[in-house]
């Protein structure tokens, strides 16, 4: 799955990619953020990558301008309750600072309540992490548990606080990229031997688009 939108690609992680996300998310800069710090071994890596590739998880390499600055996911929890689950790091520095992450956040999240039809999504964040915490409110996150001890805190967002806390945020960045469109399928493309090994499980409304796709 590749979706192409608002001056960025989504690219599916595959087996590729495996080695430079490990690389990255083991360097110390990275991992002082994350709540699982230790380094992570190749062969984790690939246990890891097998448990994920499949129709519950989405995990996209961020590309601007053909080079690769970070990645981001979203899980389904659940596809009865339309229930999902996401986050996200950047390990390109100049890309930190701009725009790129915020992008790519709402293509997630209008992935997500657009495209897969979810009713909510949650995350947790570093209770030292103020930034993306005050990020996620800002686009309609609420805080719903504070773990001390974990030292974390657990967000959730519904569809409804979305569109309307970030739809200037969305509206902005229609304006930069010069599309004012939503994120739909028309903006994703599905490889046909990832179809056979990754979508045929979906639920029928969402498969129902996918073999639009492939057809």
């Amino acid at each position: 799955m590749i979706i192409r939108k608002y001056g960025i690609e989504l690219v599916r992680l595959t087996r590729e990619d495996l080695e430079l996300v490990r690389i990255k998310r083991n360097s110390e800069e990275i991992r002082s953020r994350m709540f699982y710090q230790k380094e992570i071994t190749k062969e984790e890596q690939l246990a890891w990558f097998d448990s994920i590739n499949n129709e519950n998880y989405y995990y996209f390499i961020i590309k601007e301008a053909h080079k690769k600055i970070g990645l981001i996911h979203g899980k389904i929890k659940s596809y009865q309750n339309r229930i999902a689950e996401g986050g996200v790091f950047i390990w390109d520095r100049n890309s930190l600072g701009s725009h790129i992450p915020i992008i790519a956040s709402v293509c997630m999240a209008d992935l997500t309540f657009l495209v897969m039809k979810m009713n909510k999504t949650l995350a947790e964040v570093r209770k030292d992490n103020p930034g993306a915490i005050n990020y996620n409110l800002r686009i309609g996150y609420r805080i719903i548990e504070e773990l001390e001890q974990e030292g974390k805190v657990v967000m959730e967002l519904t569809k409804e606080s979305y569109l309307e806390n970030a739809e200037k945020i969305r509206g902005m960045i229609k304006k930069i990229a010069k599309d004012p469109s939503d994120l739909s399928w028309n903006d994703i493309e599905i490889d046909q031997e990832q179809y056979g090994r990754l979508y045929l499980k979906l639920p029928l409304y969402l498969k129902k688009e996918v073999d639009k796709k492939i057809k």
